[in-house]
């Protein structure tokens, strides 16, 4: 009896204790995925995976990105708790109460990998009764045994004996840390070396060395922090004894710097050229790499399903498949040779248009004379680096004679500089002095960079919100986006046509010309330049490495076409895990390509019975759109159901279709139970004036005793219309509130327009990156048109391309 007293008296002080550490209750937190062991397995085996994460209990099935792999779960059992340590953006201690900690849950699961799986990355999900997880990696692999990354192994004299072929299996465990292999090889033998982890989000920058029995150096790759040790080859001209020594590029180590490293005899594709075939139809393509039975391969230019503008190989040899893929363009111009003979302005080779030029940059330039009419607008993009050639290329429109052609002048207005921080060349937001003279629409130059300002600082402690697409900021005029540091100097400018004039007004005045280097959101290193001819006449398209690098590898796909205007669809979440009885935001964003600047409708298709959507419109001069998902109270569905989103446009007589993220083969829709709020929109229309501004009320229901507090996000705000009193935290429901409102505000510059508007509520958990938000009824937005419009200080006179991509 005193037994009993003591441990109800314990349990009741553990119960209290929790009711103080966690004063806002539980929270349903959907399920995660925080660890999978092995993260390698061999195909052709029957292995065990053990999967790990928050709420994994009842999981129920696996799926698959890739063929030949099927699951069996055999078991799921708790886990201890781990130490609870969150660090908020400050890298403090984070102090948002987030509740108890989710169950922690391991899944053991039998695979069944078929012989003729593909050697390469596989993606998965596991669903469970609160919907499905985040997409988790391992790697299909050879059948070749792995050797293991055993301590001590960091001196050649302790290095671990590998018996090739083999998989070098490890993980650079602490700052400095090394891990040495001892091989055995024959004279004259090509070995090949692939890091598997490089696909399973590895945060190791692997250096690779090879040492010889007296432990003198041989090759080492990776030594300049690059990609090169992703896959490579060595031949070795004397047999014997060899060590293989990994480490790390910055001298850093934790248990994410995991490496797996295939050795041995395989065969893999390095590049190809040239680096695209023409759609429709067969070509040759000659292949680089190791082990391959023959150096050309014909490809039909089919689209692959994953990308419908690129064929997606695997050559075949007589060893099987290669380890690994081939990205090819496809193209719809006629397509050329660069004829090698173009390294200066005056032997340019001819080209007429349109055109896709298929190069390699064995000069220090390659350049191309072209014909165009005044008036006439053309489009060069450049596939390299998307396309795995190490070209960083820089373009530009020359004069017959090789002068600089002149886009534009740009003049400097207002000075203001750069403050608080260094800032990337990636971040919509700068922190500048003074917003004084500036306004939403206006151009800014900082270095060479042209920026549009698309919001204004809210507070003094707010930055500058520059036009950007999916969290990078846009450089306009085709400049390239830079790094700025503190205190550069920020310009707000005008701009003029080219030769314009001024008295000297003691800031500068820039002649822009037709020039490009990076092309922005979806390029990555390739550039891409927009360009109206501004007489008849012959013109040069000069084409380089921005470091000046040049050779067989530095090849280069340049199209050189009239602007053929089209969309590529994202969408976010790519498993939506629906409420019973509730709704949740989708959001669908289009990659505008060649300026098209029209309205495209979506939808999402085939919804199980139980489930509906609204439809949506990214309307002109927008790149999103929100659609709402709901589920009935009482649908079922057994299994995840695939989540097919689609967008339709129409420009002239061509009708556009695209799915978004074709390339993802596991988006799913699934169900989970009742969410932890109801959100609610108490207003349900806005109209607005330009400059006015008017108040918005929402509320929440809550359910399953969640106390937590709520952001709460408004969401498909047309352009020029803004949320004003956020504070430091957002638009808020705290903990013990159920409504709130907001004041939303149509800039002066606002079009008028008719546009649903939706707020959400969102429950924050410990999933990151998992639905969480739960939407509102949709809110009718009415902007009015306005009979005075503000004179800008943007554009008179100059052909402006479209600032959405």
């Amino acid at each position: 009896m005193k037994q009993a007293w003591i441990s109800l008296l314990a349990a009741a002080t553990l119960c209290g204790q929790q009711a103080i550490d966690w004063p806002t209750g539980n929270r349903t937190t959907p399920p995660t995925i925080n660890a999978v062991s092995p993260l390698g397995v061999s195909r052709g085996a029957t292995v065990e995976m053990t999967v790990e994460g928050f709420n994994l209990a009842g999981a129920s099935a696996f799926y698959f990105s890739e063929p030949g792999i099927k699951a069996k779960i055999l078991r799921v059992k708790e886990l201890p708790d781990l130490p609870d340590i969150r660090l908020g953006s400050n890298g403090t201690l984070s102090t948002v109460d987030l509740g108890p900690l989710p169950p922690r849950n391991q899944v053991t699961v039998e695979l069944d990998i078929s012989p003729d799986a593909q050697i390469g990355t596989v993606s998965m999900r596991l669903q469970t009764p609160l919907g499905t997880s985040p997409e988790a990696r391992f790697a299909v692999e050879p059948y070749y045994g792995e050797s293991p990354d055993k301590e001590p192994n960091d001196t050649a004299e302790n290095a671990f004996e590998s018996y090739l072929p083999s998989i070098l299996v490890g993980t650079i465990s602490q700052p400095g840390d090394v891990d040495y292999y001892r091989i055995s090889v024959k004279a004259g033998e090509q070995l090949v070396f692939e890091n598997g982890a490089a696909m399973l989000g590895t945060a190791l920058l692997p250096v690779i060395s090879i040492f010889d029995e007296a432990q003198s150096p041989v090759r080492e790759f990776g030594a300049d922090g690059k990609t090169d040790t992703v896959a490579f080859g060595h031949r070795f001209e004397k047999g014997g004894t060899y060590y293989v020594r990994v480490s790390d590029y910055q001298q850093s180590g934790g248990r994410n710097h995991i490496y797996r490293v295939k050795t041995g005899k395989f065969p893999i594709a390095l590049a190809a050229f040239p680096l695209g075939v023409p759609r429709g139809k067969s070509s040759e393509v000659a292949l680089k790499g190791y082990n391959l039975d023959a150096p050309n391969v014909r490809v039909k230019g089919d689209p692959s399903p994953e990308d419908e503008r690129a064929q997606i190989i695997r050559p075949e040899t007589k060893a099987g498949h290669a380890f690994n893929r081939v990205k090819l363009a496809l193209g719809d111009d006629p397509e050329i040779l660069s004829n090698g003979k173009n390294a200066s302005v005056e032997t340019a080779q001819s080209v007429a248009l349109p055109a896709i030029v298929n190069g390699r940059m064995l000069a220090a330039e390659n350049n191309f004379r072209f014909k165009a009419r005044k008036g006439e607008r053309l489009v060069f993009d450049v596939g390299a680096a998307r396309l795995g050639s190490p070209l960083d290329s820089l373009i530009e429109v020359l004069d017959a004679k090789g002068k600089p052609v002149e886009r534009a002048t740009v003049r400097c207005l207002i000075e203001t500089n750069t403050v608080l921080r260094d800032h990337d060349s990636i971040q919509p937001g700068l922190r500048l002095q003074s917003p004084s003279g500036f306004a939403a629409g206006d151009y800014a130059m900082a270095g060479s960079e042209i920026l549009q300002v698309e919001a204004l600082p809210r507070t003094p402690d707010d930055d500058f919100r520059f036009v950007a697409f999916g969290g990078q900021r846009i450089a306009q005029f085709d400049t390239s986006s830079e790094a700025h540091a503190q205190d550069q100097a920020v310009y707000k400018v005008q701009i003029h046509p080219p030769g314009a004039k001024f008295a000297s007004n003691g800031l500068p005045l820039v002649r822009l010309t037709y020039r490009n280097d990076d092309g922005g959101p979806g390029y990555g290193r390739d550039s891409r330049l927009r360009f109206t001819a501004p007489a008849d006449g012959e013109y040069v398209l000069r084409i380089r490495d921005t470091r000046g690098l040049a050779g067989e590898d530095y090849a280069y796909r340049l199209s050189m076409r009239p602007a053929l205007p089209d969309f590529q669809l994202a969408v976010t979440p790519k498993n939506p895990n629906v409420p019973a009885g509730g709704r949740i935001p989708i959001t669908v964003t289009a990659q505008r390509m060649d300026d098209f600047d029209g309205p495209i409708d979506v939808s999402i298709l085939d919804l199980p019975a139980g489930l509906e959507a609204t439809k949506g419109v990214i309307g002109e001069g927008q790149v999103t759109t929100t659609l709402l998902l709901s589920a009935r109270e009482n649908v079922s569905l057994p299994r995840a159901a695939e989540f097919k989103v689609e967008g339709r446009a129409v420009y002239g007589e061509r009708v556009m279709t695209h799915r978004a993220n074709p390339e993802d083969r596991l988006k799913l829709i699934s169900l989970m139970p009742k969410s932890d709020i109801q959100m609610n929109a108490e207003t349900k229309q806005v109209t607005l004036q330009p400059g006015g501004t008017a108040e918005v009320h929402v509320s929440i229901k809550r359910n399953n005793e969640y106390g937590g507090r709520v952001p709460v996000e408004v969401r498909n705000l047309p352009p020029g219309v803004r949320v004003l009193d956020v504070g430091l935290n957002g638009v808020l429901i705290n903990e013990t509130e159920d409504r709130r409102s907001f004041i939303l505000e149509a800039l002066p510059s606002a079009k008028a327009i008719d546009q649903p508007i939706v707020v959400s509520g969102n429950v924050e958990t410990r999933a990151a990156g998992q639905q969480s938000s739960f939407a509102g009824e949709l809110i009718e937005l009415k902007v009015k048109p306005k009979n005075e419009v503000r004179a800008s200080s943007a554009v008179t006179g100059v052909d402006v391309p479209s600032a959405k991509k």
